[in-house]
């Protein structure tokens, strides 16, 4: 009954989310997905860490294919999303672990610039858009 409870909630607060933080949080997810498949290649447990990598790379595709091409940051967001889908492929394939730290680096980056521009928007809206 308790996890059912706390199913509901998870739901709820997923539910409540404005766009942007969604966005945050599938960063957090990627990010959080190729750690671990860092710390599964120390353990030497290379199909656990394929499938993380697997994970973070659907969100990274998510993410691209989510892009509005009517605006100039999502063109030059989508080669980046490619290039970090693809490098995580090259990594995961030759187990470098170095690689998967700095692709998490840059998606922890991005995390953190959706943040700030998240909190900007909302800020503005408040406002009634006013800068």
């Amino acid at each position: 009954m308790q996890s059912n409870i706390y199913q509901q909630y998870k739901t709820q607060a997923l539910e409540t989310l404005t766009r942007g933080e969604v966005v945050v949080k599938l960063f957090e997810e990627a990010e959080k997905q190729i750690n671990m498949a860092v710390f599964l290649i120390g353990r030497n447990d290379a199909v656990k860490a394929y499938n993380c990598v697997a994970k973070a790379q659907k969100i990274v595709s998510t993410l691209r294919s989510s892009l509005d091409m009517r605006y100039a940051i999502s063109l030059q967001l989508s080669p980046i999303y490619d290039f970090v889908y693809n490098q995580l492929g090259e990594a995961i394939v030759s187990k470098d672990t170095e690689l998967m730290k700095t692709l998490a680096g840059i998606l922890g980056e991005f995390k953190v610039t959706f943040r700030k521009a998240d909190m900007i928007a909302r800020s503005n809206s408040i406002r009634g858009g006013k800068a």
